[in-house]
């Protein structure tokens, strides 16, 4: 399915796109099933609450789950299709959710920035998926969401009051569209098989259910290949690729059913790159082992959050920002790498003193042919200088919503 000039026009102006009628029934029925599966075995998220409590919403995270009737909808073309057209090229699933509100769950709430609003933005630092500069929702209601159902709403061209803003030749940032800036909110009319397509920036408001039975759908975020999420991706477990076919395995290029068990950081200062001692004779990127390898929708900004105290405590300085570059899978865990670029020579000031040194990137490849530096560290350090991603900031979340 292709888009037509006008549609991709309205969702440029409008910050969404809503195709009626998207999915058939036979693949709506399908995924009713998968979905109620994951419910009723109990792989899903609720609190303490089991399905079908009342006033309770229950979500089901597509990297924990192995079902093809569930996770067919991800690589579906009728879905891939236009998502791959308003980013501009390939993409890839940042997450996959699934949700369902039994009757009397609460709507959403505020956006963070702004306690005295209803509606909310997604794009946030601190998110693994929604810290990529180039992403959107695919969101497909399963039932009718309707007024008492508790509909979707939009804010038709809010997108456009959010910016990215160059902070050097590498690196965005994004200013936030204030709550007193946003287009009022208005009812998509979503009703089952309707495929919503949304812009990263869009403000919406997803409404309580005061109906007598529940509400339920699936709202996927993809992302362009190029543009990663700046807190870092979450990791979907084997089970999850088994799901896909061969062809949509494309769409999980971060792949692990091993915990984060270390975090390291590029300190990069016009090409030299910062290096510590290991404690063996050689060197290595500056981070912590002190990392909780819990799972979890936060699990990035939390990843972000101990580099960040284990730098201060470990080497004596602290960065206000960082951004994802690469994971590295050994026997037992996952290494995650960030990179941040020392644009005003704070780091080189704190870091002159005997256990560090300062390294050309063109130069790592020496030490680690004498031994003397890991090649995960250099193959990390290669491809924060070579590849041209889009790249945003990554923060904690206390960081982040602290300012």
């Amino acid at each position: 399915m292709a888009l037509t000039a006008q549609q991709k026009q309205h969702y440029q102006e409008n910050g969404f796109l809503i195709l009626r009628k998207a999915i058939p029934d036979t693949e709506l029925d399908r995924l009713d099933a998968g979905l109620m599966r994951a419910l009723r075995s109990g792989n899903c998220l609720g609190g303490d609450q089991t399905y079908p409590a009342p006033a309770t919403r229950f979500t089901v995270e597509g990297q924990t789950q192995d079902d093809p009737d569930l996770l067919f909808i991800a690589e579906h073309p009728a879905v891939v299709g236009p998502v791959e057209e308003l980013l501009g090229g390939p993409a890839c699933l940042s997450a996959f959710v699934s949700y369902l509100k039994t009757p009397g769950a609460t709507g959403t709430g505020g956006d963070y920035r702004s306690v005295n609003s209803t509606g909310h933005c997604d794009y946030k630092t601190y998110q693994q998926a929604g810290s990529s500069l180039n992403w959107l929702f695919a969101i497909l209601p399963l039932v009718d969401l309707d007024e008492e159902t508790g509909p979707l709403l939009l804010a038709p061209g809010s997108h456009r009051s959010s910016r990215i803003v160059p902070v050097n030749g590498r690196i965005s940032r994004v200013e936030r569209a204030p709550a007193k800036e946003v287009t009022p909110l208005e009812d998509a009319r979503l009703r089952r098989g309707d495929l919503c397509l949304m812009h990263m920036f869009t403000w919406h408001e997803g409404k309580a259910n005061q109906s007598d039975h529940d509400r339920y759908g699936v709202y996927n975020k993809y992302r362009a290949v190029d543009a990663p999420p700046a807190s870092g991706p979450q990791l979907f477990q084997e089970g999850a690729l088994r799901g896909l076919t061969a062809g949509g395995a494309r769409l999980l290029p971060h792949v692990s059913d091993l915990p984060f068990e270390e975090a390291r950081l590029i300190v990069d200062r016009d090409g030299e790159i910062l290096l510590t001692q290991d404690g063996n004779g050689g060197w290595q990127l500056p981070g912590t082992r002190e990392v909780d390898p819990a799972g979890g929708v936060s699990v990035t900004g939390k990843l972000i959050d101990q580099l960040e105290a284990g730098l201060a405590a470990n080497h004596g300085f602290a960065v206000p920002w960082m951004s994802y570059v690469s994971d590295h899978c050994g026997e037992t865990g996952v290494r995650r790498y960030y990179a941040y670029t020392d644009d005003d020579g704070a780091i080189a000031g704190s870091t002159a003193g005997n256990g560090f040194s300062w390294t050309a990137a063109a130069t790592l490849q020496a030490l680690v042919e004498n031994g003397a530096l890991s090649r995960a560290d250099a193959e990390a350090v290669r491809t924060w200088s070579e590849e041209s991603w889009c790249r945003g900031i990554g923060e904690s979340s206390e960081r982040a919503k602290s300012q």
